[in-house]
């Protein structure tokens, strides 16, 4: 592999169930291989980069803005407890991001793919989307926490509301 070259792999068996996963990278020419890696732990505080992705080739000529956490702490198989904390004073120092920062992002950007989650789901953004307006003899369809779907008029929503339900 070559410096910067990430990779990220699952299997599944028979019944459908992920048996193994991994993520190799090499960055600044220390390999890193990470066996069924898991973020246990991650920081309430985030940041925003701009990240771009392979498997999203749009994202390699204009990376999208991401919200990532300050730290996480993985576990995995091979090398136990790992934590990956970004280094915002050697961010500063020069004109590119931090070893420890990128690590950072990597392996949370990785970990997304193993877990079935893109860079799109992570994007950071200051958009306002306005909730729809119901009248109140509109009908709408709610779930019960049990998954069961009714349809109600909008003006008997609220007793639904109040035994769990949500509109969908």
């Amino acid at each position: 592999m070559t410096p910067g070259q990430l990779v990220a792999h699952f299997r599944e068996n028979q019944n459908n169930k992920l048996s193994w996963s991994h993520i190799l990278f090499v960055f600044n020419d220390i390999e890193l291989f990470l066996l069924n890696p898991v973020i246990t732990e991650r920081s309430n505080d985030g940041f925003l980069f701009y990240e771009g992705c392979l498997s999203i080739a749009s994202t390699e000529k204009k990376p999208i803005r991401t919200i990532r956490a300050n730290y996480v702490v993985v576990q995995t198989d091979n090398l136990g407890e790992l934590r990956f904390e970004i280094n915002p004073e050697k961010d500063r120092e020069g004109d590119r991001v931090s070893d420890d920062t990128m690590k950072t992002v990597v392996v949370q950007h990785e970990i997304d793919h193993l877990d079935g989650i893109t860079i799109k789901e992570r994007v950071y953004s200051t958009t306002v989307v306005k909730k729809q307006d119901y009248g109140r003899n509109e009908k709408v369809v709610m779930k019960s926490p049990d998954g069961e779907l009714i349809e109600v008029k909008v003006k008997k929503a609220n007793n639904y509301f109040l035994q769990g339900y949500e509109i969908v």
